[in-house]
């Protein structure tokens, strides 16, 4: 029972510090993106990029929701196969630093790839140029795209996340 709780705790800060270092760091890249394409403008006084910013920010929290369960699954395996403190405390952080790894360069590359394909299909609007002029409108719709196409995307990025965790061969019945 204590042991449980423990095990809960941990995960709980983990998720607790993974949330704000992938929301830290998407805010970081997408300011930078900002400043470099617009040096004299301020983003913060931007309504529209601040909602674009936060629909990507939410749709790169919710692909990096879908590493907890993996990480949980991937220690209970870990710790039965009784291994030391340290072996398993290193094992369980490379399991740990590929998932978030994978996980956020999918939630860049998701959005990346969203954000073009949507705009290259609407040819009559330059969706930056709207979202940098302040056209609110624009920057909730490119939000919500973002935010749908990570609904579409979650799944099979589980998937790929459960094909890492090491789970033990069985018996060949047939």
């Amino acid at each position: 029972m204590e042991n449980q709780v423990i095990l809960s705790v941990m995960e709980l800060s983990l998720a607790i510090v993974l949330g704000v270092l992938s929301m830290y760091l998407t805010h970081f890249i997408l300011i930078r993106v900002y400043k470099s394409k617009y040096p004299t403008e301020n983003p913060y006084r931007n309504n529209a990029f601040m909602i674009f910013l936060a629909g990507v920010m939410f749709s790169v929290g919710y692909l990096l929701t879908g590493i907890i369960e993996p990480l949980s699954s991937t220690l209970d395996l870990l710790m039965s196969s009784h291994q030391g403190k340290g072996t398993l405390t290193w094992e369980y952080t490379k399991f740990l630093a590929l998932f978030v790894s994978i996980g956020f360069t999918l939630g860049v590359v998701i959005n990346i790839i969203a954000y073009f394909l949507f705009s290259s299909l609407t040819t009559e609007v330059n969706e930056l140029e709207e979202i940098k002029n302040g056209n609110i409108g624009v920057a909730v719709l490119v939000s919500v795209i973002a935010i749908t196409i990570a609904v579409f995307c979650k799944e099979p990025f589980l998937v790929l996340l459960e094909s890492f965790i090491p789970y033990p061969e069985l018996p060949r019945l047939f």
